[in-house]
């Protein structure tokens, strides 16, 4: 063969590793987690006793509220996940999703159990046998499962966060075969661990979705994606084995993805005009999130690598229960610098039932900052200043201004960071934009 057909054909594969590493990005992102967090399998809820710190470098996690998480094979059968129901006290928010990260469902007082809680029966693919009364069912299209469950607390102290544990402790998961008699859910506490599940961009990316494609059955709109990734290799049935010279093809490849995932992230459309605030995908992947992707006229696979670059878990009814905004950039469209300090400020009214909060991560990997104690100011922080108008100014800089600590936020050493504004129970006010966030001010 010659040269130039030879450079065509390996070009080819190249161009065809990018936009499979785009396609697999929600199934990695998963598989990582799944590995690092249950190695040895499903079966127990994880958790942190305490909030989370930088030592949690998952993506993008939320430092003001209490994680459990539980990954699940339904290969072995159906799954119940017990929801205990809620209090004023104790608010549960959380999702069921599948491997791709689709919400299955949502739990608690914006999910089907509506907060008086319920058992959900996962059901893997293709389950045909009789299903019993008494559950919310949930019919999967994937073997891997996971839940992200939070308890939100309406008071941060150590009193409030203990009796959300406690309350935590009352969920269950086990087998369907065990429903009438249910053992003890096992329970691990992740709190001091370095857990990293950060998505790698070299050849542990493509091992990781050998792995996906090994074990899960291929969803009839994914099957061109089959073709691509049986030249490249990766086929169910046989073993992932590249030399040399396709490893570096495949590496290249991944990073040229995530290199072109992280500029259309930076580079998203502003939510609302006169601001830098975006939510980082468009209409056509929150419809396709909440229907399973089921309109055969669009597949948005592009904006959900976008997403789950930099954040994990699918929420079925966004914009209900909870909705996200992001900013990279201050008000002269200047990416944000941890040698600079800013103000945001927070106007008064936010539209939520719950909480706000806002929170800075690396803009790099989309983590918390590592070796920072504190991470985000919240609407129910003890001793956040409020001005006379209901507006909140929250502070971003690399030294604490003596007096503004609750409203403050440390940059730390990370070149760059972004900002998450959280609106748990959100209102129709965010939606229809007749509320909105100011952009971060320079200083």
């Amino acid at each position: 063969m010659d040269d130039m057909r030879r450079d065509v054909l390996e070009q080819g594969l190249y161009r065809r590793a990018v936009e499979a590493a785009v396609w697999g990005m929600p199934a990695v992102n998963f598989e990582v987690m799944r590995d690092v967090l249950a190695p040895e399998g499903g079966g127990e809820f994880l958790y942190w006793s305490r909030l989370v710190d930088w030592k949690n470098k998952t993506l993008t996690p939320n430092p003001d509220l209490i994680y459990y998480m539980a990954f699940v094979d339904l290969a072995d059968g159906p799954v119940v996940v017990d929801i205990p129901p809620g209090s004023d006290e104790h608010v549960l928010n959380g999702s069921l999703c599948n491997l791709w990260q689709v919400p299955l469902e949502d739990v608690g007082p914006f999910g089907a159990d509506e907060g008086r809680g319920g058992r959900y029966l996962l059901l893997p693919p293709g389950y045909a046998d009789e299903i019993p009364d008494g559950f919310i069912v949930l019919q999967s299209d994937t073997s891997g499962v996971y839940a992200l469950l939070r308890s939100v607390l309406p008071h941060a102290d150590q009193e409030t966060l203990d009796a959300g544990l406690a309350y935590c402790e009352q969920i269950g998961l086990y087998p369907l075969s065990e429903a009438v008699n249910p053992a003890a859910t096992p329970r691990r506490d992740l709190h001091g661990t370095i857990v990293d599940t950060r998505i790698p961009y070299d050849i542990h990316f493509w091992k990781a979705l050998d792995r996906v494609v090994q074990h899960e059955v291929w969803l009839p709109r994914d099957r061109a994606f089959a073709e691509m990734l049986r030249g490249l290799g990766i086929e169910r049935g046989k073993p992932f084995a590249p030399d040399a010279a396709r490893i570096e093809v495949l590496e290249r490849a991944v990073q040229e993805a995530h290199e072109w995932l992280a500029t259309v992230y930076r580079t998203e459309p502003d939510f609302a005009e006169g601001s830098h605030w975006f939510f980082p995908a468009q209409r056509d992947f929150i419809q396709g999130q909440a229907e399973n992707f089921t309109n055969g006229e669009v597949y948005p696979y592009t904006d959900r690598a976008v997403i789950y670059h930099m954040a994990f878990i699918g929420i079925k009814r966004l914009g209900i229960g909870q909705f996200y905004l992001v900013t990279v950039r201050d008000s002269n469209d200047e990416l944000l610098r941890s040698d600079r300090s800013y103000r945001l400020r927070v106007p008064g009214g936010v539209p939520v039932s719950q909480y706000w909060s806002v929170t800075a991560y690396d803009g790099d990997d989309h983590t918390l900052i590592e070796g920072n104690t504190k991470y985000s100011v919240a609407s129910q922080a003890p001793g956040l200043t409020v001005n006379d108008d209901g507006s909140v100014d929250v502070y971003f800089g690399p030294d604490v201004e003596p007096g503004r600590e609750a409203n403050n936020v440390p940059t730390g050493g990370a070149p760059t960071f972004e900002l998450m504004f959280r609106f748990y129970g959100v209102g129709p006010e965010v939606l229809q934009k007749t509320w909105t966030l100011d952009d971060v001010q320079p200083r």
